[in-house]
């Protein structure tokens, strides 16, 4: 018997295993119907806050071009031209997650790459998001990406109100 030969087949198998494993997380983060998109997140032990809230959308990135990511912004964009009336509580904010001081963010609501995020927050802390990886798979139809924004804006609002 063969030691090394066997030794090559199990390391072999462990790292497919790995990579198997790693897709099958990847998927589930950015497939429409995986559990990448869990829904409103509620900051730990933040409970609400006594003063008034801000709805912010957040529009995160990087410093490398992405065409992509321009169309995702400026159709986020766009809808405050669009549907003025469903976004007046809301304000919008591009932050660059690469710059000093703005890595909190990619920590605290666990970005991993180009993202719009609904944030209700007071004084700069932030009390519930939401990150709505849709706008990837929907960055090419105009008319869906709006839906699915409008959808979830709505629904962000309705969970704040349910307080």
């Amino acid at each position: 018997m063969n030691y090394k030969k066997t030794a090559g087949y199990v390391i072999l198998l462990l790292a497919l295993a790995g990579l198997l494993k790693a897709g099958l997380d990847i998927y589930g983060d950015i497939a429409p119907e995986g559990r990448g998109d869990q829904g409103t997140v509620l900051a730990s032990g933040s409970g609400h806050p006594e003063g008034t809230t801000e709805l912010v959308i957040y529009f995160f990135e990087g410093n490398a071009p992405c065409p992509v990511c321009e169309k995702i912004r400026g159709m986020t964009y766009e809808l405050f031209q669009t549907d003025p009336e469903k976004l007046s509580l809301f304000s919008i904010r591009d932050v660059n997650v690469e710059e000093k001081g703005n890595e909190r963010y990619v920590l605290e609501l666990e970005l991993f790459s180009t993202s719009v995020v609904l944030v209700e927050e007071s004084e700069g802390r932030i009390y519930r998001w939401k990150n709505l990886t849709g706008v990837w798979d929907l960055a090419g139809d105009v008319e869906a990406f709006r839906y699915y924004m409008l959808r979830e804006i709505e629904a962000f609002q309705s969970v704040g109100e349910g307080r």
